[in-house]
């Protein structure tokens, strides 16, 4: 059974009052109601008041005053109600008028039957529907249902306005997920869209009524959090509160299908009051600009805006605009970090690690452009082109048994990333098995399964596997016992530390072990002293890599050094 109409009637004389009602009532029977009023004012305040699904109005007793009436509802009420007039005369000017303020329909009294009448309402509320279903659309996210960045920003202007005589503060959360693009282009767009769909469940869930959580797009969500507090040291403490539920949330594994997926997030929070923010787009750029802090600071973190960080931000908007010259232009040089067997002094491999030779800032740290080629997707023509420059210059070594790469999370889990590099391979006439591709914990969080099957595609070909900074993970652990690594790298922070720290010592010792148990090939990263070699001899480590043996150096100087140690 169709819901009741409620209509409002708006006619002064009363036989054409009867002819409406006899129309109505035969059309919809006793499905229907109307209110009949006999004034625009107050028409106007029924409306306000009541929830009516059409409005009928008189265009001889209202004309002029009836185009103003519709377009005040419409257009400045924003009451998006279905207004049909009802005419004496066939007044064509009239009837153009009526439609351009936003009337459905201009109909003539004396045509009027129960059928015309009936249509006329049925199109009108068909056409609101209409109207309402791209309204949402133009205002929500289609996949999630979640508002979008426009209604994100509207509300966010009227939460300006209406704190705009007071103190209250508020703040707006910006979160992107940080291993959702790996997860993407891993597992495909499917498994994508169902995660997502599930994160903004998760976070609906945990925010109250007076959040608004939006999706901009892609893997990012807005979250506003109204009027938290009147002092801003207690919003702050409030928002970190609510980060850190969000945080811990998001952090617990997703089931979707055959997966268990984990992924992080980093979040940027901006505080502001309607006294001391000038526009809505100032607070998005600052929640933007604190995210790309959070990101660069690690995974589940987040940053509070500082006005120092709209430099920061420039400086590296300009590096990565440098980096998207610098790598045609091939400005990067690979140095190289012996790596020696703890017995016996001999060269067993290096590792490259990649330096870029800027033209006007000279030596630039990896630590400094790598994080902005992983975000701005450079990493995957950057990484191609250290493997390649690797492998060209591993003829150079004959009498070096091998060589590892890094290889980021973001590059590893590419669709194409076995074919290019088996491609670099054949280009450069390279066996595989003097290649050991270095993989940090952060490659593994994506999908166990994946990571496993793509690694024992590349270790059929010759590949070997590290793990890089081990023990820096609270997972490192599973990924050991699930997928096929021949080396465990002991993170360098453990090793400085050993001579002094007896916590730090038992953790080396015990990862050691751990390797040894599981046949891995054991290397102790950061060794600067002798003191750090004979701890790691005496453990029973396999290799040591570090200052103390050589620093990295280029590869002409790398030759010459290992030339030296086997001659000298």
């Amino acid at each position: 059974m169709e819901e009741q109409l409620n209509i409002l009637l708006l006619e002064d004389e009363q036989e054409q009052n009867l002819l409406v009602k006899s129309c109505l009532k035969q059309a919809f029977h006793d499905n229907h109601r109307y209110d009949k009023v006999t004034s625009l004012i107050t028409g106007v305040e029924k409306i306000k008041l009541e929830n009516y699904d059409l409005v009928l109005l008189d265009y001889k007793s209202t004309g002029k005053d009836g185009i103003e009436f519709v377009n005040h509802v419409i257009n400045e009420l924003k009451i998006m109600v279905p207004i049909i007039f009802l005419s004496d005369e066939n007044n064509r000017e009239a009837d153009l008028k009526a439609m351009e303020s936003g009337a459905q329909d201009f109909l003539l009294k004396q045509e009027l039957t129960p059928y015309s009448i009936e249509m006329a309402i049925r199109y009108s509320l068909k056409h609101k529907k209409a109207e309402e279903h791209i309204q949402y659309l133009a205002y929500h996210d289609a996949l999630t249902g979640l508002p979008n960045k426009n209604l994100l920003i509207d509300r966010l202007e009227r939460t300006l306005i209406r704190f705009s005589r007071h103190q209250r503060h508020s703040a707006l959360l910006f979160l992107d997920l940080d291993s959702f693009k790996i997860i993407n282009d891993s597992l495909g767009h499917s498994v994508g869209d169902n995660l997502l769909i599930e994160v903004s469940k998760r976070l609906s869930s945990i925010l109250k009524e007076t959040a608004s959580v939006a999706r901009p797009g892609g893997d990012e969500f807005i979250i506003l959090l109204p009027e938290i507090s009147k002092k801003k040291e207690d919003a702050a403490l409030k928002a970190q509160q609510i980060a850190d539920e969000i945080i811990h949330t998001l952090s617990l594994p997703f089931k979707l299908g055959d997966h268990l997926l984990h992924i992080g997030l980093s979040i940027g929070a901006s505080l502001f009051s309607g006294k001391n923010t000038t526009c809505a787009d100032t607070v998005l750029k600052h929640a933007d600009t604190a995210m790309y802090e959070a990101k660069a600071a690690g995974r589940n973190t987040i940053k509070f805006f500082q006005d120092e960080m709209e430099k920061t931000v420039k400086y590296k908007l300009a590096l990565e605009n440098d980096l998207r010259q610098a790598i045609p232009k091939k400005q990067f040089e690979l140095y190289y970090q012996p790596q020696v067997c703890v017995n016996s002094g001999n060269v067993l491999g290096a590792e490259a690690l990649v330096r870029w030779i800027h033209p006007e800032k000279g030596l630039i740290s990896p630590l400094d452009f790598i994080p902005s080629a992983e975000q701005s997707g450079l990493i995957h023509p950057l990484g191609a082109l250290i493997f390649r420059t690797a492998c060209e210059q591993l003829h150079s070594f004959p009498k070096i048994p091998r060589i590892s790469v890094n290889i980021s999370a973001k590059q590893f889990h590419a669709p194409n990333f076995v074919e290019t590099i088996e491609q670099i391979i054949k280009d450069t006439n390279i066996s595989p098995d003097r290649l050991e591709l270095e993989l940090t914990e952060s490659a593994m969080l994506a999908d166990i399964e994946e990571t496993a099957s793509k690694m024992n595609e590349l270790k059929s070909m010759g590949f070997t596997f590290a793990l890089d900074d081990f023990g820096t993970g609270y997972s490192s652990l599973t990924y050991l016992k699930q997928l096929p690594f021949d080396v465990l790298k002991i993170d360098r922070s453990f090793i400085a530390n050993i001579m002094e720290d007896p916590e730090h010592a038992g953790i080396a010792t015990a990862v050691i072990s751990l390797g040894k148990a599981l046949d891995l090939h054991v290397v102790g990263e950061g060794v600067e002293t002798e003191d750090h070699l004979h701890f790691l001899k005496r453990q029973g480590a396999h290799s040591a890599q570090g200052y103390y043996i050589s620093r990295p150096v280029p590869a002409d100087q790398f030759i010459a050094w290992h030339t030296q140690r086997m001659t000298g």
